[in-house]
C-alpha cells in the first residue's frame, strides 16, 4: 500500500513538473527567436559596415563583383588597366561607373577601412596594395551615373609584375557615409595592359 502511494505521489509530481515545464519551454523557446532575430540583425548591420555580405554579380568586363553598399551606390568595375613603368613591372588601376543612390555628393575610394587595405592579388599569388591608408574622394551626383578613374598618386596598385594577366580578387575600400563603408570584391578581374580604358 504504502509503494503504490509513494509511486502514485512519484508519478503526480511528474506529471506537475512536466505540465510546468511547457510553460517554461515556450517562454525559453520565444525568448531564443527573439535573440537570433536581433542577432540578425546585427550580424546585417556589421556586415553593411564591415564589407562583408551582398551578392556577387557578373562584371561585363569579365570576372565577379561583390558590393556591398549597392542600396547606397552603385559601382560597375569598367575595367582593370596596366601601365607600363618599366621593362618588367608597372602600375594597375581601376576604372568605375558610380551612380549614387544615397542622398550623399562625395564617395571614397582606396586606402584602409576597418582595418582592412585595399589590395590585389593576381593569378600567382602575388600580393599588392596602394600607397595610402585613407580615401581618396571624388564628387558624385546622386542619380547619375559618372566615370571614376583611380589613377591618382595612390590610387593604382604600384609594382605589379606585367606578368600579371587576372587579379584573383581585388578588395577596393569604400566610404559613402558612416553607415556605408566597407570592401568591395572583385574577382578574377582581367588586367589589361597599356590599353587606354574606353
Amino acid at each position: 500500500m504504502k509503494a503504490s502511494k509513494a509511486i502514485k505521489a512519484l508519478l503526480v509530481c511528474a506529471v506537475m513538473a512536466f505540465a510546468g515545464a511547457t510553460p517554461a519551454s515556450a517562454q525559453l523557446s520565444n525568448i531564443l527567436k527573439k535573440a537570433q532575430k536581433t542577432l540578425e540583425s546585427v550580424n546585417n548591420t556589421l556586415d553593411k559596415v564591415s564589407g562583408e555580405g551582398g551578392s556577387e554579380v557578373a562584371i561585363p568586363s569579365g570576372g565577379t563583383m561583390v558590393n556591398p553598399m549597392a542600396a547606397a551606390a552603385q559601382v560597375e568595375l569598367v575595367g582593370a588597366y596596366g601601365t607600363s613603368t618599366s621593362e618588367n613591372y608597372g602600375r594597375v588601376y581601376l576604372v568605375l561607373k558610380v551612380k549614387m543612390i544615397a542622398n550623399e555628393n562625395r564617395i571614397g575610394f582606396g586606402g584602409s577601412m576597418n582595418g582592412a587595405k585595399t589590395m590585389a592579388i593576381d593569378q600567382d599569388g602575388n600580393q599588392y596594395t596602394t600607397g595610402t591608408m585613407g580615401q581618396y574622394y571624388r564628387d558624385v551626383t546622386e542619380g547619375i551615373e559618372m566615370k571614376v578613374t583611380l589613377d591618382d598618386q595612390y590610387g593604382p596598385f604600384d609594382d605589379v609584375k606585367k606578368t600579371a594577366k587576372t587579379m584573383q580578387v581585388i578588395k577596393l575600400a569604400c566610404y559613402i557615409n558612416a553607415q556605408n563603408r566597407g570592401m568591395i570584391t572583385f574577382k578574377n578581374v582581367p588586367v589589361q595592359w597599356d590599353v587606354q580604358p574606353q
